[in-house]
């Protein structure tokens, strides 16, 4: 059995920054498309009836971003027919950045999306008009370092990679570099 090692922030990183900077040949070392930071959000339907769903939530996203606490969403209007008053906590919102984002990154990668049933790859076409990818997990559970008995049924989060760049073909690039499992 073979161990995976994880130097990405040393190694990796510095590495893949040079090789953006040949391909789009920037002048300057502070060009480069860089990840900036890796946004993790989790909205619970059922905190308005049960805050426990909530509370497994921040558990679970604080497992999956190494220990570090989320903060909570509030509702920002009222709406009658979902039973929402403004100010109700509905979620949990990560923000991981330098060493982190990049261990969240390798573990994304090499470990849990690998673990994804029927997994054909990610779209490409799921970069924003400022250069940052989003996916949307639709199961907690592809997670290694997730509790079983914390998740319930339905429950995902949305992962944003913000970049320094805007161009998103520079940062498809970046993430292509990093093996990210695209389709096709």
């Amino acid at each position: 059995m073979s161990v995976i090692v994880n130097d990405w922030w040393k190694t990796k990183r510095k590495e893949v920054e040079k090789m953006v900077g040949k391909r789009f040949q920037h002048s300057s070392p502070m060009q480069t498309s860089k990840i900036k930071k890796i946004i993790l959000k989790s909205v619970v339907n059922s905190a308005i009836t049960n805050k426990q769903f909530l509370e497994n939530t921040e558990k679970l996203i604080q497992q999956i971003g190494q220990g570090q606490k989320p903060a909570r969403i509030h509702a920002h209007k009222s709406v009658i027919a979902f039973k929402l008053r403004e100010g109700t906590p509905i979620g949990c919102k990560l923000t991981l950045r330098r060493e982190k984002a990049w261990n969240f990154l390798f573990n994304l990668i090499n470990l849990s999306l690998p673990q994804k049933r029927s997994f054909h790859g990610l779209p490409t076409q799921s970069f924003d008009q400022q250069g940052n990818y989003n996916l949307g997990i639709d199961n907690l559970n592809i997670f290694p370092e997730t509790a079983y008995n914390l998740t319930f049924k339905n429950q995902g989060c949305q992962v944003t990679i913000v970049f320094t760049s805007r161009s998103s073909e520079e940062n498809q690039y970046f993430l292509e570099l990093l093996n990210f499992p695209f389709q096709g």
